[in-house]
């Protein structure tokens, strides 16, 4: 019995726990203001018109069904009463005098000067008091039983077994009712609520509502054409609003269940939200640097200040502020640029579009990304150099729609310098492996520009003097930058020194450079674009060799020329059959080549100068010195990108024929 008051106590605990947290009491009222409200007012609405719709719609209906019922009442009495006055032998249609109609009938009253020739009165005969109609015949009056007529308003062909009818004389003060309890007679209730509505100078019906005992009725009422009587139809208003009425109670009971139903969601919801906070708060707690998770509108849910062991957020300043709440105003405009992107597959498609100039990466589960480094500044003055990461994240893993963002705080001082060492290692390493100086080749005058993205990188570019008037420009991209992508350049020189030193013909050469890095290159390098020039002085002819690389232009005869890759990429096939072109070495030819990432400088309008802008440059530049065309093409991409980084390392080399 304890174990189970225990569990129950928890249980509630628990339940009052969850229902009094802000993620519940926030999800409740979100649900309440834009579901239950928004559902209510439109239900509401609905009714209301379908109220006043109805009354109007019943309203009409009864004013015309009540001039209907008085054609048939009034057609019914004329018929009856011509049959049976028609017939002497009848006892009561015998002629009566204005004496006798007193004495038989009590409490019938007759103005001397008034003229009637209908009416509708109470008269004893063998001491039954009964409903007769009245007919004047000059100075002699007939008197013939109503109850036909009550069984007529009983029963009528226009009525609604729900309803009553009754009529009354002109006076008011009688009447036959189709009311059984009140033995076909008015009651006085019903006689006062009607005389309101008897009409000597119209015959047009009239309506209005009545309240007896708490319920409401419709009265309509219409005098008989050409008779001293009117016609009366009592109609309980709540069979009109019934319909009404069961729709009303079946979106009340559908209200109470999405109440009951919003609840028990956010309940479930935020009690998941919970358990994923206290899950969140241990791998935070575990996390070897600092982590803050916020909610879609900059609010901390859970966080981790510890960069280091003794050192925390808010021991750190930026710009003289606070550190921790620069970073807030930070994660706000990184969550406003997710909010822009419309869907994941749009952001997708941005950023492989231009995935190296996107400071908002994606990764292959679809999460956004953005890395900055800042040097920050502790209480003793000490610099540091701190790497943070913003990352998006979602409450569900198949969620479009960011829920927060998660933000990582790193201290990378000692791995800059680190990376600063290896990098003058990697740079040191690299000048002795790309060509130092121009070297004197006859009948050529050429320049190189080289403009790595970071201190090294992977563009490979050289010229060698093969001997016997044989001389070779060649350009390679291997894939990648910084210090990896330096070492493999260095691998891509040494084979293809060795190759060019035996062998002579551009062919083979292309065979065997596709073999080499087929079998030495690991992945992710294992693809290389190259080309080459061979300029043979003996047989006058240049031969031109490309495995996949996009970059040569050839001006001759004033015109230009952009020649296709021939080859795919060294690496892509085990096996490459080669193609190589020729022709004639003329004077005053000119040939570019050079690496894509010249064609991929952008500017602050993601404009990138290919090949228009770059085209357009170099016609401009046919008539001037390599040297001049050089110094012009830095400044022509320093002036192009506005300032904006370089997405790739850029390597050109002009070379002129004189």
């Amino acid at each position: 019995m304890n174990l189970q008051f225990t569990k129950i106590r928890s249980l509630y605990s628990n339940f009052i726990f969850v229902v009094r947290s802000k993620s519940f009491l926030k999800l409740f009222l979100s649900l309440l203001v834009f579901l239950i409200l928004p559902y209510s007012l439109i239900i509401g609405r609905m009714i209301y018109r379908e109220y006043k719709d109805a009354l109007d719609w019943n309203q009409r209906f009864q004013l015309v069904r009540i001039q209907l019922l008085a054609i048939d009442i009034e057609n019914q009495i004329r018929q009856t009463l011509e049959i049976e006055f028609s017939k002497t032998n009848k006892f009561k249609s015998n002629p009566y005098s204005f004496t006798e109609i007193q004495s038989v009938c009590p409490g019938f009253v007759l103005e001397e000067n008034k003229n009637i020739s209908f009416f509708i009165l109470p008269c004893e005969f063998e001491g039954k008091l009964n409903s007769y109609f009245l007919v004047n015949d000059g100075n002699r009056y007939r008197l013939f039983p109503s109850t036909f007529l009550e069984e007529a308003l009983l029963d009528s062909s226009f009525s609604d077994p729900n309803e009553g009818l009754f009529l009354l004389n002109q006076s008011g003060n009688y009447g036959i009712s189709g009311f059984i309890e009140d033995q076909f007679l008015v009651s006085a209730i019903w006689k006062e609520k009607a005389k309101s509505s008897l009409q000597t100078n119209s015959n047009l019906p009239t309506l209005k509502e009545v309240e007896i005992d708490g319920m409401g009725f419709f009265l309509v009422g219409i005098p008989l054409y050409g008779l001293p009587v009117h016609l009366f139809v009592v109609s309980p208003i709540h069979l009109v609003l019934q319909p009404i009425l069961d729709s009303l109670e079946t979106n009340i009971t559908t209200l109470i269940l999405l109440l009951v139903f919003t609840f028990f969601i956010s309940t479930l919801i935020s009690l998941r939200e919970i358990e994923s906070k206290q899950k969140l708060s241990l791998i935070l707690n575990e996390f070897p640097h600092a982590a803050i998770l916020y909610d879609s509108v900059g609010e901390v849910l859970l966080e981790n200040p510890r960069i280091e062991t003794n050192l925390d957020l808010t021991d750190v300043y930026l710009y003289q502020e606070p550190l921790k709440s620069w970073l807030k105003k930070e994660v706000l405009v990184f969550l406003k640029e997710i909010q822009n992107l419309s869907i994941v597959t749009t952001k997708e498609k941005t950023i492989s579009e231009n995935p190296s100039n996107s400071q908002n990466q994606t990764n292959p589960n679809g999460q956004t990304l953005r890395k900055d480094e800042f040097e920050v500044l502790t209480e003793n003055g000490t610099v540091l150099l701190l790497e943070i990461t913003y990352q998006i994240w979602y409450f569900e893993e198949k969620n479009h729609f960011a829920s927060g963002a998660l933000l990582l705080v790193q201290n990378v001082t000692k791995k800059r310098l680190e990376f600063e060492r290896e990098m003058d290692y990697a740079k040191d390493l690299q000048k002795k492996y790309l060509p130092k100086q121009i070297l004197f080749f006859p009948r050529f005058d050429y320049e190189i520009l080289y403009r790595p993205l970071i201190q090294v990188g992977g563009d490979y570019y050289d010229y060698i003097d093969l001997g016997n008037n044989r001389y070779i420009f060649a350009i390679g991209d291997v894939i990648g930058h910084g210090v990896k992508a330096a070492m493999m350049m260095t691998v891509l020189k040494v084979l293809f020194h060795q190759i060019t030193r035996t062998e002579t013909n551009p062919e083979m050469i292309l065979v065997k450079m596709n073999e080499g890095i087929s079998r030495h290159f690991p992945d992710p390098y294992a693809f290389v674009p190259f080309l080459f020039l061979l300029f043979d002085l003996n047989v006058n002819l240049v031969y031109y060799g490309n495995a996949g690389h996009p970059g040569m232009i050839h001006y001759t005869n004033n015109t230009s020329k952009c020649y296709e890759k021939l080859n795919p990429m060294f690496g892509m096939l085990p096996k490459l059959e080669p193609k190589v072109l020729e022709f004639p070495i003329l004077k005053g030819d000119r040939f570019y080549l050079f690496t894509d990432g010249l064609k991929d400088v952008e500017n602050s309008k993601k404009e990138k100068i290919w090949e228009k802008e770059l085209m357009s440059f170099f016609d401009k530049m046919k008539e001037n010195h390599i040297s001049f065309v050089k110094q012009e093409l830095d400044f022509k991409i320093r002036s192009f990108s506005e300032g904006m980084d370089l997405l790739d390392d850029i390597t050109w080399i002009g070379i002129d024929v004189i």
